[in-house]
């Protein structure tokens, strides 16, 4: 069962994390295990006191691990452990790493190039008289511009280490680009940031998620990798201000950050070449709003090759985007007593004026717009979709088999999954505009026997959050939604892998960079345990519910559960009961 297939409980949080949070920062001691044939690599080495960051603005709680140069003596294998033990120290581009490395490799290996995170301990094995390999099983990997990529389970990587005999001692002569940390170890090493991309029509800040070593080169980092562009699963999904280009975007090789607290960005002119007033503008906000979310940085200042950006000249300012737009306080639901729509807000539960008498129809999982004023809903037994207004209008959208409840954009479309049947993602207008057909949304990435069981939109309509069963297990994903140019939905991007717990039923967007995921509850003596997922990979799990069967999720962390009878709240990490003026069920923030 799923139940039984539930893997550990893990709250993979990392101490830092994203915008201004931040927390103090502890190292883990581990032992270093020494078997013969095998080597178990160490998990951390101690915090010492070491020199500052290469940046004085760097967080005063960012640790410095310092672990040992190679001790006299070492042989071969003592030397490979402390390398990637090493990977633990950047500063001074890994002078510590690089003190186990000798010839060009000193100078070629590249630590940037990519961090594999592993779940288990590695080990390394004498493959030819010079020549090692370190096995691991990967967690994740993140590439030199902060991307993470989760990897299937009992992902596995080797790496191929040689080595020459020097007058110090055995010393790495090759190795791969990149460096090598446990979880643990990552999640002190690095921290979450956000880039700030924006949705296709300019309206809505979308935030990419990277990993960035937590040094004072953070600014420059998150700069150079925004001007690289979005993710793959954002591509296509959402617009940068900034022309896609390989060469070098800015003028100097790191972004200085005074004690003030402002970023100076000074960009090379063709980044800017024939760029307008508005496409100015689009430029310093995104970098604006990416860096003033480092903890470093309180103003950015933007110039082209020493002369300030000029964003002005245009006909008018541009709107600045919207960054994680609110969901309100006011949920969309169906009232037992009545079998219609309800409204519930703090402990009252109302009619939603103007809709319909939908009651024969048997409403289920309604949606509603952030107007309050469209609706979605299905009917009992999950073959139809209907569309109401609060002008009176009903109307029949989808047919089909196992619907999925049914999510509304910001841009007015109700997006639903023929989950039992054809297994088409669909998108139907809420407004009867040109043909006012609804729309077959495709995902060429899907495999035979995958399909999607539960989609969300984000508040902004750049990304749905799916779960995706493959007929042996269920993953939770991430994709960006591509749209015509007149806003019409076409496609799904190969989507994001997120890490889950549990084989869930449904998900939800809680903000702009988490989701909650969770089971339902096969009877009411069920205990489900929902978690919180991050886009940056992390999860919590919160405390787990008898009889589960909902969940919902509002503005600043803001989550309601359901049973068959009850209402809960969490509050703190409990769920509360709430004393209702009159029952509701199938609660729904706007979305």
């Amino acid at each position: 069962s799923r139940r039984q297939r539930q893997m550990c409980i893990r709250d993979s949080r990392p101490p830092t994390s994203r915008g201004r949070r931040t927390a103090a920062l502890s190292a883990t001691l581990a032992a270093c295990l020494v078997l013969a044939g095998c080597t178990q690599i160490p998990q951390s080495s101690p915090v010492r006191t070491g020199e500052p960051l290469a940046d004085n603005r760097a967080s005063a709680d960012t640790p410095q691990f310092r672990p040992p140069g190679p001790a006299d003596g070492a042989d071969a294998e003592e030397v490979i452990r402390g390398f990637i033990l090493a990977g633990t120290s950047p500063q001074d581009d890994y002078e510590i790493a690089r003190e186990h490395l000798t010839g060009p490799a000193t100078r070629q290996w590249n630590p940037a190039q990519r961090t594999v995170v592993y779940s288990a301990q590695p080990t390394i094995t004498r493959v030819a008289e010079d020549s090692y390999q370190i096995q691991v099983e990967v967690d994740s990997e993140v590439d030199e511009y902060g991307l993470r990529t989760m990897a299937p389970p009992g992902s596995t990587r080797a790496w191929e280490i040689t080595l020459d005999e020097t007058e110090q001692g055995p010393r790495i002569s090759a190795v791969d680009d990149g460096t090598l940390l446990s979880l643990s170890q990552f999640t002190q090493v690095y921290a979450p940031h956000d880039l700030v991309f924006f949705d296709q029509t300019m309206t809505y800040a979308v935030a990419d998620v990277r990993w960035f070593v937590n040094r004072g080169t953070t600014v420059t980092a998150a700069t150079r990798a925004l001007l690289h562009g979005p993710a793959p699963y954002l591509t296509g999904a959402t617009v940068s201000a900034f022309p896609v280009r390989s060469g070098t975007d800015l003028t100097h090789p790191a972004v200085p950050v005074d004690e003030a607290g402002v970023a100076r960005v000074d960009l090379v002119d063709a980044v800017v070449e024939g760029a307008d007033a508005e496409a100015r503008y689009r430029m310093e906000e995104q970098l604006r709003l990416t860096l003033t979310g480092l903890a470093s940085v309180n103003r950015v200042e933007v110039s082209v090759e020493g002369a300030p950006l000029a964003s002005s000249g245009g006909d008018a300012t541009p709107v600045p985007v919207q960054v994680d737009p609110p969901a309100e306080s006011v949920q969309v639901g169906v009232a037992p007593s009545t079998g219609g729509l309800a409204f519930f807000q703090g402990l009252s539960v109302t009619p939603v004026g103007g809709v319909p008498n939908v009651a024969d129809l048997h409403p289920a999982v309604p949606a509603m717009s952030r107007d309050r004023t469209r609706f979605a809903f299905l009917t009992q037994d999950r073959t139809s979709l209907y569309l109401a207004t609060a002008e009176g209008r009903l109307e029949q959208a989808v047919r089909g088999t196992g619907l999925t409840p049914p999510s509304i954009d910001a841009l007015g479309w109700a997006w639903t999954v023929d989950a039992g049947g054809s297994a088409r993602i669909q998108a139907s207008p809420l407004e009867p505009e040109g043909d006012g057909s609804g729309r077959v949304v495709t995902a060429p990435w899907l495999e035979d026997g995958e399909r999607i069981v539960a989609l969300r939109i984000s508040r902004g309509g750049a990304r749905a959050a799916l779960v995706v069963d493959d007929g042996e297990r269920r993953t939770v994903r991430v994709a960006g939604v591509v749209r015509g140019s007149d806003g019409v939905p076409a496609s799904l991007t190969e989507p994001l892998l997120l890490p889950s717990q549990e084989d869930p039923d449904l998900v939800e967007w809680v903000g702009d960079t988490s989701l909650i995921a969770s089971a339902t509850a096969r009877d009411e003596d069920d205990r489900v345990t929902p978690e919180i997922i991050d886009l940056d990979g992390t999860t919590r799990q919160l405390n787990p519910l008898s009889g589960l069967t909902g969940v919902s999720a509002g503005d600043r962390g803001t989550l309601y559960a359901e049973t068959q009878d009850t209402v809960f709240m969490l509050v703190g990490s409990s769920w509360r009961a709430q004393e209702l003026s009159r029952p509701v069920r199938d609660l729904a923030f706007p979305g």
